[in-house]
């Protein structure tokens, strides 16, 4: 590189970092120093300077869990576990109206690719010890109500759709053997 090309290139940046330093005040209508100080010493300076709310916290829902009926797992799953409402459970489960997909994956085991958009790690669906202890009412329950903040419910759906949920669920834990 020849020197003034060096000394363009320098330009360049010097000329970037002023513009970058001075973006900030392009939303305050080009106002530095003096409005700033109006506002901290004299607070009726202004009176029509809109004030900003303190910015707000985001819940924590990392501790929110399932608020299931008292009696949940003794709901009695009312849709056969056959062929056809697997499938149609399967396609709730794949498809946007159920969206489970995006967090379980499609395995069940989770979508790793979505996880950093996620507050928490979401059930596996394919685990074979946990999945068997849980009744078929317990998990129409948590997909009937979700949790708060970390898994939607989807009280949307028909009850009947919740119950093709709940049978293609229970395929996962069986198709995807853990090692």
């Amino acid at each position: 590189m020849n020197h003034s090309t060096k000394i363009l290139a320098l330009v360049l940046v010097l000329l970037m970092a002023t513009f970058a330093l001075t973006l900030p005040l392009f939303g305050q209508g080009g106002q530095t120093g003096s409005r700033q100080t109006n506002q901290s010493t004299n607070k009726s300076a202004d009176p029509t300077a809109a004030k900003q709310p303190a910015p707000q916290a985001s819940p924590d829902f990392s501790k929110n869990t399932w608020d299931l009926p008292a009696d949940a797992d003794k709901t009695k799953n009312t849709v056969a576990a056959t062929e056809e409402s697997i499938a149609k459970g399967k396609e709730l489960f794949t498809t946007r109206k159920g969206n489970c997909i995006f967090c379980h994956g499609e395995t069940g085991s989770g979508n790793k690719e979505n996880l950093p958009q996620l507050r928490r790690v979401p059930a596996d669906l394919s685990d074979r010890k946990r999945m068997p202890k849980l009744s078929d009412g317990e998990i129409f329950w948590k997909i009937t109500k979700g949790i708060p903040g970390i898994m939607p419910s989807r009280e949307m759906l028909t009850e009947e759709e919740r119950w093709h949920l709940v049978d293609f669920v229970r395929t996962l834990a069986k198709e995807n053997p853990k090692t």
